[in-house]
């Protein structure tokens, strides 16, 4: 009777897996991939208290909130090394800039 509770849950995210035509953005499929995870768990512990449904149901709501957050801390890394990355290239430039400059001051002696 359990693996019946947890076929439709199968299907709906098999069948909401083929929705997209590529042009899903990474946050969306960040969310996605979260309430199918979520709805496939909730609907394996619910179907040991006979309330598949409800399990699958809640499961998948936290799913989608753990994705959102997943896909933020993922945005909020990659805006961070972008920093760091221009960090060190304007710290680069300036001591390219500063070496040829030094460069040019002790030839010119």
């Amino acid at each position: 009777m359990r693996k019946i509770a947890i076929l439709p849950a199968a299907a709906l995210v098999v069948g909401l897996g083929g929705c997209s035509d590529g042009s899903m953005t990474q946050g969306g499929r960040d969310v996605l991939a979260g309430g199918a995870v979520g709805a496939l768990a909730g609907a394996a512990i619910g179907s040991f208290t006979a309330h598949a449904g409800v399990g699958a149901l809640i499961g998948a709501g936290a799913g989608v909130v753990g994705g959102y957050l997943w896909h933020q801390h993922e945005l909020a890394e990659r805006q961070a090394a972008e920093r760091r990355q221009q960090q060190l290239n304007a710290a680069y430039e300036r001591g390219y800039s500063q070496g040829q400059q030094s460069r040019r001051t002790t030839t010119s002696n």
